[in-house]
C-alpha cells in the first residue's frame, strides 16, 4: 500500500507548520521540500477546508496550525486526504460487483482498513514533531 503523493505533502506541510512558532509560507515550504508550490498551494487548501490550517493574506500572512498538534492524528489526515476505499465494493464507493454478495476479500479489506488507521490513530501530529532538533535541523530552519 502507498498513500499519495498529495497525502504526504500534506503530512509535510503540517509537520513544518508543527515546528514554526510563527507563520510560514506557502514558497519557503515549497523550497525546503522541492516541491512544486503550484501543487503545494492544493494541497494547504485542502488542509485548510478540512481545519487543520488556517491561512491568512497579505503582509504577514501565510499559514499556521488550526489547532494544537495532539488534537488531531495522522489517520485524521489520510481520511481527509486519501481514498479509503480501495477497491469498488468498499465505502463510500459500494459499487456494483457480482461478487459482492459472497466475497470474503471484501471484509479482509475492511479489517485491513480498520487495522491501519488504528494505528496511525495512536500518532497524532505532536507525536511526529517529538524530534523537533533533528527535524529542525533536517529542514534548515534556524534552532530555537
Amino acid at each position: 500500500m502507498e498513500i499519495s503523493q498529495f497525502s504526504d505533502y500534506a503530512l509535510r506541510v503540517l509537520i513544518y507548520a508543527g515546528l514554526q512558532e510563527e507563520r510560514c509560507s506557502v514558497p519557503e515550504i515549497a523550497k525546503t521540500h522541492d516541491i512544486s508550490h503550484h501543487h503545494l498551494v492544493k494541497v494547504v487548501h485542502h488542509l485548510a477546508k478540512a481545519g487543520f490550517l488556517d491561512t491568512f493574506r497579505g503582509r504577514g500572512g501565510g499559514i499556521q496550525l488550526a489547532k494544537p498538534p495532539e488534537t488531531f492524528t495522522v489517520a485524521d489526515v489520510l481520511r481527509s486526504t486519501e481514498n479509503l476505499a480501495l477497491v469498488e465494493c468498499l465505502p463510500p464507493r459500494e459499487g456494483t460487483c457480482c461478487l459482492s454478495g459472497c466475497c470474503v476479500l471484501k471484509g479482509a479489506l475492511l479489517k485491513a482498513r480498520h487495522a491501519f488507521l488504528t494505528v496511525l490513530d495512536g500518532y497524532s501530529l505532536k507525536d511526529l514533531l517529538l524530534p523537533r532538533t533533528a527535524l529542525r535541523e533536517a529542514l534548515a530552519m534556524s534552532p530555537e
